[in-house]
């Protein structure tokens, strides 16, 4: 095991990103589907998606120094399970790793565990 970590983010916080947040932070995939999701339904979808990126940092030991959070796209399997997807200079980085993670929401806070392997 390589390590694990957990971040938590107030709900709300997701409410005061602009564009040009939304467009660093976020996979362009996450950020399509959050545009088709209003209110509390956007902001816990952001919310869980920004804890699994600082969750993987932290798992990693870098902190978003070792990572592209916008290349961390954080999707879901047709079970409905999170799954971490790598592109460009991270995946380069990481892409031998394993990568478990789980999300949950209960307002005003979500949470993220990730296991790098």
């Amino acid at each position: 095991m390589k390590g694990i970590g957990i971040d938590i983010v107030r709900i709300e916080r997701m409410g005061t990103l602009n564009e040009y947040a939304l467009q660093r932070i976020f996979h362009p995939e996450e950020v399509a589907h959050a545009q088709g999701l209003e209110g509390d339904a956007r902001l816990e979808f952001l919310s869980g998606r920004y804890a699994a990126k600082e969750a993987f940092a932290k798992a990693l030991g870098t902190g978003l120094r070792g990572i592209k959070p916008s290349e961390v796209l954080v999707r879901n399997r047709e079970n409905g399970s999170p799954e971490m997807v790598l592109f460009g200079e991270t995946k380069a980085k990481w892409e031998q790793m394993k990568i478990l993670v789980s999300i949950s929401h209960d307002k005003p806070s979500a949470v993220a565990v990730v296991l790098v392997e």
